[in-house]
């Protein structure tokens, strides 16, 4: 018989025991987990409530233009800040405003307040209109509140002409404590405010808004220096600054508060060798040839506030300014290019020109290649630049941008040009590819494509860019150009141009020539192509003030002048001439009913300062030496100008000293 087991009294007891400490251990787990999660929620729902506090407080500072401050004591800390803008009317009236965010220590909530402020023009008073239709008090903002603190520390103060100080807030930094009510504390605290408007530390709003009237420009430009006793207002077209001289401007506000710190600096003239520095230090040039110079000064905060003011510039010191400096393709040689750096200068003497200063750079275009993979080392710091190209396949189609930086430390102006080469793709190419005009009568210059000797040959070109691309739209100037073949072999072509081609800008030439001659293997037709690109730059004339000595009427007077694009020689010797000269400008003195009239006589190439060099001499009314020694020569201006073209030109002055 089986007999049935069960649990004693004792087993039972003990089974309870231990299932009781099991359940309390989980309960305890529970019970934690659920006060983490509680705590967890709690301290996100309190970080979001004090973020979107900070935020809407931010919200109400960065557009505010009059003035804030701040108040704090037992029951309440507070900030109150002024607004004006236009009241919409298009009458030019302002709508002036006082806000305020509020935190009451006893209930900890937030609120927020508006109130329409009422200016009085007979009392010249501002009040605040508690009866408006447009206010707001105490509207809640945010609850359980445990701090509220706004650092206004970021201050600019300036000095007005009547010694009064005014304090200018540039940055503001909220910080807010915020408690949902469950005894857990979080903060949060805005990134630094950097203020739109100009904003006062100030609670006076007849102080506050007198002080700035945003929506209209109170700006205005004072200046005082060695030469000016005081600080003197910038008046448009009378006010004077020397030459070589500096000068504190000030921008200032209507009550004379002075400003520098919140403007921006700008001279408008381009060219100055003026300069105003971030603090209004302005520094006049001493060869400034600009006789006027306007100066701006504009509001960090919004640009479009601003201040202008015109000074004359004065002194006896000489115009001198360099004007550009131009890069001029003396040779185009395939793998040798030199090119010569020509400053078009004004008052310069020729000792003041040959000081300018001079630096080539280069530059691969496309990558791939570095400077020193293309080109072998080459003098960079003369007024010529003679390059020699590797002839290396990877060269073979480079283009090369070349630029030139000139300084002169006389005024301290620098001057920079660009120009671009391409490598020859032909290593057996030779002449001169940089083609001016006017070489076809007086000069010829041969092109050699290949050293093979070919059983036919036939040439074409075509206007392209610099690349060969081919530009359809100047097929129709084709016609001013000859290319023919020349050599016993095909090998080489003559390139010229025919009257016609216009001189005002710069061209590029591609010429192909198609060769069919005997292969490297013997007896075996080949075909193949050479081609080449032209340069021809566009025809242009720069001149220069000239110091000659003081000439009698029985002398001459020479001057020269600097040409590009058209080949000296051609230039000088046409006939007809492809030149005009015109007198201009003719200062002198001489007896009562003397005249005297100067012409020209000759023109010839010259050096390599001036290409054209001129001579004059000059024509009188009068046989009378007695008259004639009395005539005392100051200055002449010649006009040098493309006959056809009168748009290319330039000045030539000689200063008689």
């Amino acid at each position: 018989m089986e007999r049935n087991k069960g649990l004693s009294l004792v087993e039972l007891l003990i089974t309870i025991a231990i299932l009781s400490i099991v359940l309390v251990i989980a309960v305890s787990f529970m019970m934690t987990g659920s006060r983490s999660f509680t705590k967890g929620n709690a301290d996100s729902n309190v970080q979001k409530e004090a973020e979107l506090t900070v935020n809407q407080i931010e919200d109400m500072i960065i557009d505010i233009n009059g003035g804030v401050s701040m108040t704090d004591d037992d029951d309440k800390t507070e900030m109150t800040m002024y607004h004006a803008e236009d009241d919409g009317s298009g009458t030019g009236a302002m709508l002036y405003t006082k806000e305020a965010v509020t935190w009451n220590k006893s209930d900890h909530n937030m609120y927020c307040s508006k109130w329409k402020v009422n200016y009085d023009r007979d009392t010249d008073t501002y009040t605040v209109d508690p009866a408006a239709t447009d206010n707001y008090v105490d509207q809640l903002l945010a609850e359980h509140v445990t701090s509220f603190d706004v650092d206004l520390s970021d201050t600019l103060t300036t000095k007005a002409m009547d010694g009064t100080t005014r304090t200018i807030v540039k940055s503001v930094l909220v910080k807010v404590g915020y408690d949902d009510g469950t005894g857990i504390v979080d903060y949060a605290t805005s990134p630094v405010i950097t203020l739109r408007n100009r904003m006062l530390l100030s609670d006076d709003p007849a102080n506050i808004f007198e002080e700035d009237k945003p929506m209209s420009d109170t700006l205005a430009l004072h200046y005082s220096g060695v030469e000016t006793a005081g600080i003197v207002p910038i008046v448009d077209r009378s006010s004077e600054v020397q030459r070589g001289a500096a000068y504190n401007i000030y921008a200032r506000i209507n009550s004379g508060a002075d400003v520098n710190d919140l403007v921006d600096w700008e001279i408008a003239e381009t060219g100055t060798v003026s300069a105003i520095d971030a603090n209004g230090y302005l520094t006049v040039g001493t060869y400034e040839a600009n006789a006027y110079l306007t100066i701006t000064a504009k509001y960090k905060s919004n640009p479009n506030r601003k201040a202008t003011g015109v000074v004359k510039v004065v002194g006896d010191n000489a115009l001198k300014s360099f004007k550009s400096v131009h890069i001029d393709p003396l040779s185009m040689k395939a793998f040798a290019p030199e090119y010569r750096a020509i400053p078009v200068t004004e008052g310069f003497t020729q000792d003041e020109e040959d000081a300018i200063t001079y630096l080539w750079t280069i530059k691969v275009e496309g990558g791939g290649r570095e400077v020193s993979d293309v080109v072998e080392p080459f003098a960079d710091t003369n007024k010529t630049l003679a390059l020699v190209i590797k002839k290396e396949r990877e060269n073979y189609g480079q283009m090369l941008e070349i630029t030139v930086t000139a300084h002169s430390d006389l005024t301290g102006e620098t001057r920079t040009d660009r120009i671009k080469y391409r490598v020859d793709k032909n290593p057996d190419a030779d002449g001169d590819s940089s083609m001016e005009r006017g070489k076809l009568v007086y000069n010829t210059t041969f092109f050699k494509m290949s050293d093979k000797w070919a059983q036919s040959y036939r040439y074409e070109c075509y206007f392209c860019d610099e690349y060969g691309n081919r530009i359809s739209a100047y097929d129709s100037l084709i016609q001013y150009i000859e290319l023919e073949g020349v050599g016993s072999w095909g090998d080489s072509y003559r390139f010229a141009f025919k009257e016609g081609l216009p001189m005002s800008q710069s061209y590029y030439v591609k010429v192909i020539c198609y060769y069919e001659g005997v292969g490297d293997s013997g007896g075996v037709q080949t075909k193949w192509t050479r081609e080449r690109i032209h340069y021809i730059p566009a025809v242009q004339i720069f001149g220069k003030t000239y110091y000659n000595k003081n000439v009698k009427i029985s002398d001459s007077f020479t001057f020269g002048y600097t040409l590009v694009g058209y080949w000296e020689n051609a230039w000088a010797n046409s006939n007809p001439p492809v030149y005009e000269y015109e007198f201009v400008d003719f200062d002198y003195s001489a007896p009562a009913g003397v005249t005297v009239t100067p012409v020209i006589v000759q023109t010839e190439t010259g050096g390599d300062n001036n290409p054209l060099y001129v001579r004059g001499e000059w024509r009188c009314n009068t046989d009378d030496w007695s008259l004639k020694d009395q005539i005392e020569f100051k200055s002449l201006t010649v006009r040098v100008s493309a006959k056809d073209e009168p748009s290319i030109n330039t000045l030539v002055t000689i200063i008689f000293e």
